[in-house]
């Protein structure tokens, strides 16, 4: 069984990104904002979620986003939780609040790969 993954991003460029650089490895979840990305991680429970900061219906803030990562670490409390996101001055604020990881945008294919396999569960991690 793969792990399972939620990307959370309203960039659709990079979920798609996301997409196809982890589907091979994990089963993506994917949601642009925080209502669908609410809903997915009450249904699917993430093994890993990898969220932006700034979602919509607050994309000019990181409200949204340290919304959910509260949600998830409160309500999925296995799910590991990495931020990926511009804004390198909110990386101690969602340490703070529990995220696993923080990842700067842009980020390299290869630190991701590297976190996510860091972060999944070994118990289910299937390279084959």
């Amino acid at each position: 069984m793969k792990p399972r993954l939620l990307i959370v991003d309203d960039d659709a460029a990079i979920t798609q990104q996301l997409f196809w650089t982890l589907s091979e490895h994990y089963e993506v979840i994917a949601a642009s904002d925080l209502q669908s990305a609410l809903r997915r991680s009450m249904v699917y429970a993430p093994d890993v979620a990898i969220i932006d900061l700034h979602l919509p219906p607050t994309a000019d803030s990181p409200e949204a986003g340290m919304g959910l990562l509260e949600y998830l670490k409160a309500h999925v409390p296995d799910s590991k939780v990495l931020v990926m996101s511009s804004a390198n001055s909110e990386r101690a604020a969602c340490l703070e609040r529990g995220a696993d990881g923080f990842l700067d945008k842009p980020f390299e294919t290869e630190q991701i790969l590297a976190i996510v396999h860091r972060l999944a569960p070994e118990r289910q991690f299937d390279m084959a």
